[in-house]
């Protein structure tokens, strides 16, 4: 892989966008930890992140966007996602959703009109919900229904686990035509009505789950945005910034324990010795940077490979399996440090160790990513 060397206009985009989220988002992010982040405050946040260019850094400036590179746009995410998980998965779903829209058809061409601007603006939040289409996911996740009127459909059912579902003002979700077809639309808030809801139950994140239940939905014909198979190569390459912005979620949680972690072995305290000089502590150290740095690497290439627009299913699946690995570590080894104790409570590492469980994939569970790489390499699938 060609490494490529970072200009001076990418490093003065990340160091003003740093001293922006040090200033105006930690503290509010600090000031509701432990629940969710209240929509009318988040989407201040939103508008102040959209002045530096996520979530439009890559999209063309005839649509309204930067015009900057998809890598450019990495590095401005990483910095995100080391300052706040949840802000940093809001704004990825609004990148998620601002790139379906820019790559509808030209018949679609209204949608794109009458939604991109606030989304690039950090004005409204896009969610979504890609079906899987498979019985398990529909058990656990709920099935939405469509029905045919004389101009589109009415739609019923309900959605669990939905991307960006509590803060979203419009929809891109998965429906099951009265035929069986799985297409997916796009619904908004208003004027097309849904509802969405924070279920508290136990999970592996100690985090909330949002459920979006549709009730009569009406929807036009016209905010269909895929079909059963004409949206497969768009869904697949969804897919893949979906992991690889997953993985950056990661590598920014590993940073930040990380830099915690070396503030807090410089300090000297009461022995007047550094726990820096210590061998083994300066190895846990190194070995937390190698595997940041490690995980970082796969991230990029990953994000590069977006960029080129050639398909890398595997790539961004091994980035974001391995990042969450090294997320978890990361934490287990912070709480090893000298001190970790009082670490552990700086940096809040009982929260970072719960979202570095669930960050990898919905349910927690990194096999989901290795059997993908499996297929990918084999062309048999192993899940059954």
């Amino acid at each position: 892989m060609q490494m490529q060397k970072t200009t001076d206009a990418q490093r003065h985009a990340v160091d003003s966008f740093r001293t922006f989220l040090a200033s105006e988002v930690t503290p509010v992010v600090q000031a509701f930890r432990g629940g969710p982040i209240p929509r009318e405050r988040m989407r201040d946040i939103t508008q102040g992140i959209a002045e530096f260019g996520l979530p439009g850094a890559s999209i063309a400036q005839a649509h309204g966007g930067m015009g900057l590179s998809v890598v450019t746009e990495a590095m401005l995410l990483e910095e995100l996602c080391a300052v706040s998980s949840e802000v940093a998965h809001c704004v990825i779903g609004n990148m998620l959703v601002a790139h379906v829209l820019v790559e509808l058809p030209q018949a679609r061409e209204s949608l794109r009109e009458r939604y991109l601007p606030d989304l690039l603006a950090g004005r409204s939040f896009g969610g979504f919900y890609l079906h899987e289409g498979d019985a398990l996911a529909t058990a656990v996740e709920g099935d939405v229904s469509a029905w045919p009127t004389a101009d589109g459909w009415i739609i019923n059912g309900v959605h669990e686990r939905v991307c960006n579902g509590h803060y979203s003002d419009l929809l891109i979700t998965g429906v099951r035509t009265e035929a069986g077809a799985l297409c997916h639309v796009l619904v908004a808030r208003e004027p097309h009505g849904y509802a969405s809801k924070i279920i508290d139950r136990p999970t592996l994140s100690g985090t909330f789950n949002t459920r979006v239940s549709f009730n009569n939905v009406r929807l036009p014909a016209s905010h269909l945005i895929w079909e059963e198979q004409g949206g497969l190569e768009q869904r697949a390459r969804l897919l893949e910034k979906i992991d690889a912005g997953a993985a950056l979620l990661s590598v920014g949680l590993m940073r930040a324990v990380l830099e915690g972690g070396i503030a807090a072995v410089q300090n000297s305290g009461e022995s007047g010795t550094a726990a820096a000089s210590q061998p083994l502590v300066a190895l846990k150290i190194a070995e937390m940077a190698t595997r940041l740095d490690a995980a970082r690497l796969m991230c990029f290439r990953a994000w590069s490979l977006i960029e080129i627009g050639t398909g890398c299913q595997m790539q961004a699946c091994m980035a974001r399996w391995l990042a969450s690995e090294m997320a978890l570590k990361a934490c287990q080894d912070a709480l090893q440090l000298p001190g970790g104790k009082a670490l552990g409570t700086l940096l809040d590492l009982e929260r970072l160790v719960r979202e570095a469980i669930v960050l990898p994939v919905p349910h927690g569970l990194t096999d989901v990513q290795k059997l993908s790489i499996a297929k990918a390499l084999t062309g048999i699938s192993a899940q059954g």
